[in-house]
């Protein structure tokens, strides 16, 4: 675990930190629309962090972000097999990151044996860790963590939700006086490191790639919180390599009952 988090460490050092806020328009692309971007800093932190991780493991595969971007089928083959899958996301938060803005982090995850075993959420800038194992719990630059489990009703919660639930909620219901506090951070990984922290209590998500989610769940998870998808039954835990109209984590099985309950109408 250590080892993985000092490579994630010195490939932001390297690849990330010295690009922030000197980017050049030349180093700035789009991918599947306007405001989803990419930059070198990217494409150079996942290109090396593969390359290392490979090394440190042999027999490891890798699913990052941009070379699944590049090659659709990238995530079929990778889960086809019994490799140990290392899931990068080089940079989430690359819009903050483009616009000199924090927060944006790094997020590594190991997948294997049809699970993920370990997760990594590193600040490039800071190089503050928040780091799972699966069976180990989370720790937040070396002590351990938890989330707020005594947070059973809405009411009492401070969360993330993403615009779209945002704007669903709204137009549904008519209002957003279900929660404490409401935020948004343009960066999954912060906000998975917060509510493992203790520090808000939910996050719902639609759009589930790998990269964006399988670190954080975990982080959640070993932290005592609960990552399920937002169905029927809710008894879909959330899986690296499976799907959903949306993803709920929460700090206690309670409060997942009543989001869920809130959600489900808008995510079905």
């Amino acid at each position: 675990m250590d080892k993985i988090t000092e490579i994630i460490r010195e490939v932001s050092a390297e690849e990330i930190a010295p690009r922030f806020g000197q980017l050049e328009e030349s180093d700035i692309d789009t991918k599947s629309h306007a405001m989803d971007l990419v930059t070198i800093a990217d494409t150079e932190a996942e290109r090396v962090l593969t390359r290392r991780f490979c090394d440190l493991l042999p027999g490891s595969v890798a699913l990052g972000e941009e070379a699944a971007h590049a090659d659709p089928k990238l995530p079929e083959r990778v889960f086809s097999n019994d490799a140990p899958v290392w899931i990068i996301d080089p940079v989430d938060g690359t819009k903050n990151f483009a616009h000199h803005r924090q927060p944006f982090r790094c997020m590594v995850a190991l997948y294997h044996g049809d699970e993920t075993v370990a997760a990594w959420i590193i600040d490039p800038i800071e190089g503050s860790a928040t780091v799972a194992e699966k069976g180990a719990g989370t720790l937040h630059n070396g002590s351990p963590v938890h989330v707020r489990s005594n947070i059973q009703v809405t009411k009492d919660a401070k969360g993330f939700l993403i615009s779209f639930a945002r704007d669903r909620i709204l137009k549904h219901y008519g209002h957003l006086d279900f929660f404490d506090e409401v935020a948004h951070y343009s960066c999954c990984g912060a906000e998975y490191q917060e509510i493992a922290q203790g520090l808000f209590d939910f996050c719902a998500y639609r759009n589930l790639k790998p990269w964006d989610h399988a670190p954080g769940t975990l982080l959640v998870r070993e932290a005592g919180g609960v990552a399920k998808y937002i169905t029927a039954t809710g008894s879909d835990e959330y899986h690296a390599n499976g799907n959903a109209p949306g993803l709920l984590c929460a700090s206690s099985p309670e409060l997942w009952a009543e989001m869920s309950e809130i959600l489900l109408p808008l995510f079905g």
